[in-house]
């Protein structure tokens, strides 16, 4: 794909957000980076194996960082937790199809760090 597909993904993704939302009763996390101002909540459902069953999100912030949260959202439903949690960010760097500056990294890794500290 072209930059400017990825670039209408992004811009998609964090205009019509598919995974936004709470979800009653489940693990949650959250974290800031006010650097930029980013501020995600994340909720996250699995069965008794640890398998992901939902994932949503509560916040605010720049395209980057909300998008990347929703792609994330949707690449990890059907895997254990356990495993998302050793994802690396180059990773979402790879759903976002671009190479990000340093400080683009820390908005689009954020929703994984969230994750983590599940």
């Amino acid at each position: 794909m072209d930059d400017n597909l990825y670039k209408e993904i992004i811009l998609d993704r964090y205009k019509n957000p598919q995974n936004f939302g709470e979800i009653e009763d489940v693990k949650q996390a959250e974290q800031a980076n006010y650097l930029c101002g980013d501020k995600l909540k994340i909720y996250i459902k699995t069965d008794k194996d640890g398998v992901i069953e939902e994932a949503k999100f509560m916040g605010g912030g720049c395209a980057i960082s909300m998008a990347a949260v929703d792609l994330l959202l949707d690449e990890i439903v059907g895997k254990k937790l356990s495993q998302v949690k050793k994802m690396k960010g180059e990773e979402i760097e790879k759903m976002l199809g671009m190479d990000l500056t340093p400080a683009r990294k820390k908005c689009a890794y954020l929703g994984l760090e969230v994750i983590k500290k599940i």
